[in-house]
């Protein structure tokens, strides 16, 4: 795994480390906060964190699988309802009876679990809108769920430093550094732990896709390989942070590209609202990000794209009529803005979080929230674009530029995260 870093040596070896009390359901106290324990017995608490539970597909007609090598079908109740060879394409349905299809078989369950071989991963497709998805290979188990409006939902239930090294190879580009995987493990090892915290009593912790974290399941190429690198280094640590006497995780939010400046996590929540996130890190080392990645525009929309986009997404908002007017009304203290105005043709108006605008939009188009906009006879213009993303947390150009200029992981973290630090938590 190569060597460790100078100043976090205490939280990657053996010694004793502060720890991080994670007290939940699923599994209580690891260990007191503040106290002296040998790294040594915290390696015992990873038996004790559960599976990440990643929402992979919602609402879709049908599932295939395949799988190297046996598979075991099991029901909530951990019955078993048969085993099937699975070397080619087996499809998973909706019964007409409200059960489920699993090729031949028909059970008449809610919900099955879909177990390889402990050794082997499963090959998943779904069909949506009329063709199949690419299939990607998934580690771990597959909770398949009959909706009550007659479609699917998939869950994959992994081990949490598989998870990692998963998201790590589709969220840093293939190029990075290897101190800039590093410190994307550990901001995806947070960000998952805290999301298991906030939601264990629903039917997933994240999604799979930039709602969450980007997960397509086992990449087997090189980018894949030193994703897994980048887990196995990082294994147990997190990001935390002091309150209260305890150190705590947080929501370790990242984007793409700040364009010069981080931006305040507290318009999202007063739970966001901590040092950590507090926003205004200056960046000037996301400029090497390629094309129009760091500064982009302008994006011309039509008023009536702009209408469309919005009631997609917002459809009471129908009664603003034609949009006449598009106005900043909340800035950052570096001129970001935060909250906009939308005015419609019969003098009612709108206020809603510029991101939230943003996304509706597209997020391809409208890259940040950080641009000039102005509104002509047939146009909403945004000028002057600075970065890709929300802007919250880690920059990843960022972390890329500061691997280059040969930062370590710790470094570059506690640069985007001002007053967290390294904790071992298993």
């Amino acid at each position: 795994m190569g060597g460790n870093y100078d100043s976090v040596s205490t939280a990657l070896s053996k010694s004793a480390v502060p720890a991080l009390v994670l007290i939940c359901p699923f599994c209580g106290p690891i260990v007191l906060a503040g106290s002296e324990v040998p790294a040594e017995s915290l390696q015992d608490a990873r038996s004790a964190v559960r599976d990440v539970r990643v929402l992979m597909a919602m609402k879709v007609e049908r599932v295939r699988l395949r799988a190297p090598g046996a598979i075991s079908i099991y029901n909530d109740d951990d019955m078993a309802l048969g085993t099937h060879a699975a070397d080619d394409w087996i499809v998973v349905s909706r019964d007409g009876s409200g059960g489920i299809r699993f090729g031949a078989s028909r059970w008449k369950v809610a919900s099955i679990v879909v177990q390889p071989d402990p050794i082997d991963t499963v090959e998943v497709s779904v069909y949506r809108d009329g063709e199949w998805s690419d299939g990607n290979r998934y580690p771990g188990t597959l909770r398949i769920i009959v909706r009550d409006d007659g479609g699917l939902d998939v869950v994959n239930a992994v081990e949490v430093e598989g998870y990692v090294a998963c998201v790590v190879a589709n969220e840093v580009w293939p190029t990075f550094e290897t101190e800039a995987y590093r410190a994307q493990a550990i901001a995806a090892r947070t960000f998952v732990l805290q999301e298991m915290l906030r939601r264990n009593r629903a039917e997933y912790d994240v999604t799979a896709t930039q709602r969450s974290q980007v997960y397509r399941g086992i990449r087997m190429d090189e980018p894949g390989q030193r994703a897994r690198e980048a887990a196995r280094y990082t294994g147990g640590i997190v990001l935390t942070y002091r309150r209260q006497g305890q150190d705590r995780l947080f929501c370790t939010y990242y984007s793409a590209a700040c364009g010069g400046m981080s931006q305040s996590a507290a318009i999202f929540g007063r739970e966001n609202d901590i040092e950590p996130l507090s926003g205004g890190v200056r960046c000037d080392y996301c400029k090497i990000a390629p094309g129009k990645t760091y500064r982009w525009g302008p994006v011309h929309l039509t008023k009536q794209e702009v209408r469309s986009r919005l009631l997609a997404k917002y459809p009471k908002l129908r009664s603003l009529g034609e949009i006449q007017e598009v106005t900043v009304v909340e800035r950052t203290p570096s001129g970001r803005p935060v909250r906009l105005r939308i005015t419609g043709s019969g003098g009612e108006s709108h206020d809603m979080l510029a991101e939230r605008f943003r996304l509706a939009m597209g997020g391809g188009e409208i890259k940040s929230t950080d641009f000039t906009i102005r509104v002509t006879g047939r146009e909403v213009i945004f000028e002057n674009g600075r970065g890709f993303g929300h802007g919250l947390g880690l920059c990843q150009w960022g972390m890329q530029g500061q691997a280059l200029q040969s930062k370590r992981a710790d470094e570059i973290l506690q640069y985007y995260y001002p007053g967290s630090k390294l904790t071992r938590v298993y």
